[in-house]
């Protein structure tokens, strides 16, 4: 018989050896059976409650073609296949219908092709569904104390903490703390994205290259140094992407809340805390202001363009992308040749300007042009001078006590429930009152000159990738029309020039004002180009006009 051999151990409580003991006891009754292998199935933590054809492993072999591979599923156990009897159920006409068997090793009567040996299996079935819902129950119970006690009942540690050992009512549990490397990694994402004006894109490509590991790498890399039960010692070397840094910044864990599938638990009205928070419920909100505003920040910026992205652009509007080709010279060496074109000729509807410019010319008149308008004004540096207010968090009590008078007009006047809410409504007005009272003192920036101008600091830079950064985010552009030899290359400054120069040059560039900028400067050249079409109509009126009174 060709046999496909079933593994699984689901997210409970079973270790990875388990699956190797599986693998024992298939490869000793396939042997002594004589059958063939027809494949290995191995799903390594996945619940008994996920349908067959919804496992990452077993489900490609239940339909075409590798349906027709096999003839009989072995596995050590019933409850292997599933721990749901509904999914049993159909499973087992699935089996009888395709003409297939099911082999269980550790019950030699098993039969399902008598309507007796179904029933047994039936009740097997509903066992194991069972035993899976009490075990559902007293997790969801356990989960339940531990957020009450502000314990960490385990699983994937939030980016930024790590679970340490406590001494908590008499034994020995688990709580979050700060990690000493990731915690600070959260800070600088913090002060990157909203103070420095960086990007999610340009945060990942750093952390990639420092070699920063992922959450769950990370988490693997702990354990295996600590050598506690069930570490795994192999990291995977999963690379950050945006979807997952963007994923890690936006985790409400992050103020110490505890969330519960993506969700803030709340205890009378109030978020639980059950860790020190890393960002403050401002700074949170801040993060998430900055992170919804940067999607389109930078857009062009990938780890292939060149350091002018987002700087070049067409008369068009469309950015220039850059391009190379081998250029062979007069003594017959050769010389890579860098160039600029438009974007629409790649996606074939060429706009008029279609001419290939050498870097160089675009270069050269960039830092003339620039550094003639930008060249002897001062460079200024600014400084966060924090103030203080409790806004958020009077809001917050505030949305705490419309919850709990909301629960309050459900529950019996006079009960222990009510009681209870009273008492903490009682709290939350007397800290509300407190927080009120409170003045408000609004954060500034305190500018101050540093005697450099912006000439002197960029021959101190001659790193062109130094430059170009700090031209992206002054928003500066150059737009390119005619030929390089009849060049017409425009310039474009947004309003605000010195105090975006001041802002690049102190990292303290404001969320959205790149995008700010490039409206500004799409703007500019529409009219531009209106005003250049409306010159170009009139002269060809005049044209027409001297032509008729010729004749």
């Amino acid at each position: 018989m060709r046999v496909l051999a079933v593994k699984r151990i689901s997210r409970d409580t079973e270790q990875s050896s388990a699956l190797a003991r599986q693998e024992v006891q298939l490869s000793k009754a396939i042997r002594e059976g004589h059958h063939t292998v027809a494949g290995w199935v191995e799903d390594a933590t996945v619940s008994g409650a996920v349908n067959l054809d919804k496992r990452p492993s077993l489900g490609q072999w239940l339909t075409a073609p590798l349906i027709h591979e096999w003839d009989g599923m072995m596995v050590t156990e019933q409850d292997r296949i599933t721990r749901d009897d509904l999914h049993w159920a159909a499973f087992v006409g699935w089996v009888l219908e395709n003409g297939k068997t099911i082999v269980v090793l550790d019950d030699p009567s098993f039969d399902i092709t008598t309507p007796n040996g179904r029933l047994i299996a039936s009740v097997k079935a509903a066992q194991a569904a069972n035993y899976r819902n009490s075990v559902r129950t007293k997790k969801l119970n356990q989960l339940e104390w531990y957020r009450e006690e502000r314990l960490w009942s385990g699983g994937s540690w939030p980016f930024g903490y790590r679970a340490i050992r406590v001494l908590h009512r008499e034994a020995l549990r688990w709580r979050l703390g700060i990690d000493p490397v990731t915690g600070p990694l959260i800070r600088e994402a913090y002060d990157r994205l909203v103070n420095k004006g960086h990007s999610i894109r340009m945060i990942v490509l750093d952390w990639n290259a420092r070699g920063i590991l992922t959450a769950r790498d990370y988490q693997r890399h702990v354990k295996a140094l600590e050598g506690g039960e069930q570490a795994e010692a192999a990291v995977k070397g999963t690379q950050w992407s945006n979807t997952v840094l963007r994923v890690v910044l936006t985790n409400p864990a992050l103020m110490g809340y505890a969330v519960y599938k993506g969700e803030i638990q709340k205890k009378a009205g109030l978020p639980v805390q059950w860790a020190d928070p890393i960002l403050t419920l401002e700074e949170f909100e801040k993060l998430q202001e900055v992170l919804a505003r940067r999607g389109g920040a930078n857009r062009n910026i990938t780890p292939r363009t060149t350091d002018w992205a987002g700087i070049f652009y067409c008369a068009c509007g469309s950015v220039y992308y850059s391009n190379s080709a081998p250029r062979k010279l007069k003594d017959g060496s050769v010389r890579r040749h860098d160039y600029y074109l438009c974007k629409t000729r790649q996606v074939g509807t060429r706009c008029a300007y279609v001419t290939s410019w050498p870097l160089e010319i675009l270069r050269t008149h960039l830092e003339d042009a620039f550094l003639s308008n930008a060249g002897d004004l001062e460079i200024m540096t600014r400084t966060y001078i924090p103030g203080s207010d409790r806004s958020a968090d009077i809001r917050q009590l505030q949305e705490a006590l419309e919850n709990l008078t909301g629960n309050l007009i459900h529950l019996k006047p006079g009960s222990a429930g009510a009681t209870a809410v009273l008492k903490a409504m009682e709290e939350h007005e007397a800290a509300l009152a407190e927080l009120e009272a409170l003045p408000v003192i609004p954060s500034r920036w305190q500018e101050s000159g540093t005697g450099e101008t912006f000439r002197q600091f960029w021959e101190r830079n001659p790193s062109w990738e130094v430059r170009c950064d700090f031209l992206r985010k002054t928003g500066v552009r150059l737009y390119v029309a005619g030929n390089p030899k009849a060049p017409d290359l425009d310039l474009f400054l947004p309003d605000d020039l010195q105090q975006r120069i001041i802002n690049a040059v102190s990292d303290t560039v404001e969320p959205g004002a790149l995008e700010a900028a490039g409206r500004q400067a799409d703007d500019a050249m529409a009219e531009r180009r209106a005003s250049d079409a409306a010159l170009r109509e009139a002269a060809m009126e005049a044209t027409r006009g001297t032509r008729d009174l010729t004749r």
